[in-house]
């Protein structure tokens, strides 16, 4: 996999900001974020000069381009290395019809200018802005090698609708002498030498562009330091004052395009929220009655609520997944995964809560005054009491080997994790299939159970000033 940016400015001009263009920001750039090819696409204009600088200050590869108003979207444009002289003569023409700000060229007259588009990289903004629609759109598209977004979350939803064209995330970043935080956005592709030809056949592969090199669209990079974010769902968890807010507001400054609602913004106090608020504790209140009527089945759900089947088939299929894949490639094995605890599999904990409950009834039985002439006529004081200490020695010898597996599963997942740091062959996924097994007995029973009880019924009746109220 190789990493690009293809939309980089050092110059500039009427449609942009003003900075002072630095190399050493530049190489630096290049260094860090690990590149193997960079593009320099200045707003309607290339500067040869200054990009032969930039070509023999990186030990990388350079394409000259330029990032031209055409109907007034943004459409990059990339040539050879190798065809400097040409494409100076051609930008330079661009660079006369392109005086003022919100000039721009028709597609007509950019085919005019640089002939058959077929030999440049032709990269617009798709879903970016200002992006290119319509009749410009149709009339470049058969020379479009792919379409650049401004997010992750955009270049996702590209990829996978097969009527778009193959997206590309850069950095549109401009290296200036007062650059403090590098760009992280750059795109993987899966090509062998990078040249022109080899970009242009492998962006119009979707399946070989991703946003990161190891885990393709899943994860991608957000601060220059690595720190990587998850396509899908993420979700920051800290005590107070760990830092959680920081890294919000970093994200949001980081990220474009994005709706950040901020810690108690949400919160309001108003008269309609209130009177929704009274309304919710009303029903909450007459829901009582039902709760008590229900508390037989509700004991059932608390046992199945945190059962999860569809993750539970996911990590079964994980399983087997990383069970295949380690007996394929056997031939990676080496002294990190051929120790014992590469594969270790973890102890099952038990929670002793049940135990806890019975010795807690008997300890009740004991303690209790007011019947006790009854509870003495058929079990006698000493055998009770005989009865709770042999439970509460079971209970401490139960909880203190359970306090052992976990500090020993504990133990055997750092040591697993810092082995799979030092080598390349797969980890089996550890998974309980008896665990497993038994919530999908449990959510079938519980299945049963509910459909047993689905009728109608009248659960309790009253009256309250010449109405009945009833609990249905």
């Amino acid at each position: 996999m190789k990493k690009i940016d293809l939309h980089i400015h050092t110059v500039k001009t009427i449609s942009d900001r003003s900075f002072e263009f630095s190399i050493d920001t530049f190489k630096r750039y290049v260094a860090d974020a690990k590149l193997d090819a960079v593009a320099v696409t200045n707003h309607d204009i290339f500067d040869a000069e200054q990009f032969q600088l930039i070509k023999d200050a990186v030990p990388i590869v350079v394409f000259p381009g330029i990032e031209i108003n055409v109907d007034a979207a943004h459409v990059l444009v990339i040539a050879r290395p190798t065809d400097i002289d040409d494409f100076k003569t051609k930008t330079a023409e661009v660079s006369g019809h392109i005086t003022k700000l919100g000039d721009s060229i028709s597609v007509d007259e950019l085919i005019a200018i640089f002939g058959d588009l077929a030999n440049y990289l032709i990269i617009p903004h798709y879903d970016k802005r200002p992006a290119i629609t319509g009749e410009t759109l149709d009339k470049l598209r058969p020379y479009i090698s792919a379409g650049e977004v401004d997010s992750a979350k955009k270049f996702v939803r590209n990829v996978k609708d097969p009527a778009k064209p193959t997206p590309v995330l850069f950095s549109d970043s401009r290296m200036a002498a007062d650059f403090t935080s590098l760009p992280t956005r750059q795109t993987f592709v899966d090509c062998g030498d990078v040249t022109l030809e080899a970009l242009k056949a492998c962006l119009k592969d979707k399946a070989k562009v991703a946003l990161s090199e190891r885990y393709g669209n899943k994860l991608w990079q957000v601060f220059d330091d690595g720190q990587q974010l998850s396509t899908g769902l993420n979700v920051v968890i800290g005590a107070r004052s760990t830092g959680k807010s920081y890294t919000l507001d970093r994200i949001s400054n980081e990220v474009r395009n994005i709706k950040y609602i901020k810690q108690f913004q949400l919160v309001q106090h108003d008269s309609d929220n209130d009177e929704r608020e009274f309304t919710t504790s009303v029903e909450r209140r007459r829901s009582i009655v039902l709760d008590q009527y229900l508390a037989g089945l509700k004991r059932v759900l608390d046992g199945v609520v945190t059962i999860d089947l569809e993750a539970n088939d996911r990590r079964v299929s994980e399983y087997v997944t990383t069970l295949l894949r380690a007996a394929e490639e056997t031939d990676k094995r080496d002294a990190f995964s051929n120790a014992t605890l590469f594969d270790e599999v973890e102890f099952s904990v038990e929670n002793p809560e049940n135990l806890e409950k019975l010795i807690r009834s008997i300890q009740h039985l004991i303690e209790n005054i007011e019947h006790r002439p009854i509870i003495e006529k058929h079990v006698e004081r000493a055998a009770l009491k005989s009865l709770a200490r042999e439970l509460i020695e079971l209970f401490r010898a139960q909880s203190t080997g359970e306090t052992r597996k976990k500090l020993v599963n504990e133990l055997v997942r750092d040591i697993k994790q810092g082995l799979s740091f030092h080598t390349s062959a797969p980890q089996v996924l550890d998974v309980d299939l008896y665990s497993v097994s038994l919530d999908k007995r449990k959510v079938a029973r519980f299945t049963e159970i509910v459909e047993s009880i689905r009728k109608n019924k009248v659960v309790s009746e009253d009256t309250l000033q010449g109405f009945k109220i009833e609990v249905r």
